[in-house]
């Protein structure tokens, strides 16, 4: 275990002491990402008229920019190229094939974050639901919704890894891939499952701020009319990003040295 927690405690710190320098990669991604997100609300709602984006949707829209961000934290992580600029991005082959990689890790997350409830319909429920015990029930979802954290733990480290493949080979290659892996794969879960339950406690504690402040009431209930809604809705985005470049900087740097000693092993191989 001492191993496990050393990579957590040095990724963890390294993500703290270098939090500008992080920020410095992330900023841009995350703002050019968040109007990309609003645009598709403003065209599904306002032109289309067809209720708020489904998730797939907005993970699709926002992989593209997140690959750039991950691509360039790697960059730094495992080559020690820093960013040079105030303004960062990486708009390359390499950042085209990690938004593949993105998009299908991030649907994955939603197939797995959706899949508790029809298995306790198909599994638990009974075919006569009137006189279920519904208090029944509250243990088979606490299961299955801890299966399903489990699950997005192992595709967490499954895809990261494939993103450090591209950024040090340029493709994903799955020889290389499953390499890496398999050196140390259950060291590898364990640290996966300390970043997941880092940032998890620190959006838990960070949404309970936002709703003590009642900055979670501040997004207009629809993008109808956009031009007077579009504003309000990308204001009650500024207080999640706090959170969500935390959970960028933790989680990366925390993968990024779990993998950047897989591959100084494997090198010595």
């Amino acid at each position: 275990m001492l191993p496990i927690f050393d990579v957590a405690v040095s990724g963890f710190g390294r993500a703290i002491r270098s939090l500008p320098r992080v920020l410095g990669i992330y900023w841009l991604p995350w703002l050019l990402g968040t109007v990309a997100v609003l645009i598709l609300e403003v065209v599904v709602q306002d032109q289309l008229r067809l209720g708020r984006a489904p998730d797939w949707a907005r993970n699709i829209v926002w992989a593209p920019f997140a690959a750039m961000a991950y691509l360039m934290l790697l960059r730094w992580a495992l080559n020690g190229e820093p960013p040079a600029r105030a303004i960062n991005l990486e708009i390359g082959r390499k950042a085209w094939v990690s938004t593949a990689i993105v998009a299908a890790w991030f649907l994955a997350n939603v197939m797995v974050d959706s899949a508790p409830v029809p298995m306790l319909r198909w599994l638990v429920l009974p075919q006569d639901v009137v006189g279920y015990q519904w208090e029944n029930l509250e243990p088979y979802a606490y299961a299955f919704n801890f299966a399903a954290w489990l699950v997005n733990c192992v595709l967490l480290a499954w895809f990261f890894g494939l993103l450090v493949v591209v950024a040090r080979c340029g493709w994903p290659d799955l020889r290389e891939h499953w390499n890496l892996v398999r050196l140390q794969p259950a060291r590898l879960f364990c640290i996966s499952l300390l970043a997941t339950a880092t940032v998890g406690g620190m959006w838990r504690l960070g949404s309970q701020v936002i709703a003590w402040f009642g900055l979670d009431h501040l997004a207009p209930q629809g993008m109808i009319p956009w031009r007077a809604n579009i504003l309000p809705a990308f204001v009650a985005e500024l207080p999640y990003f706090p959170l969500q470049f935390l959970e960028f900087a933790i989680q990366g740097c925390i993968l990024a040295e779990a993998y950047r000693r897989l591959l100084l092993e494997k090198d010595r191989r």
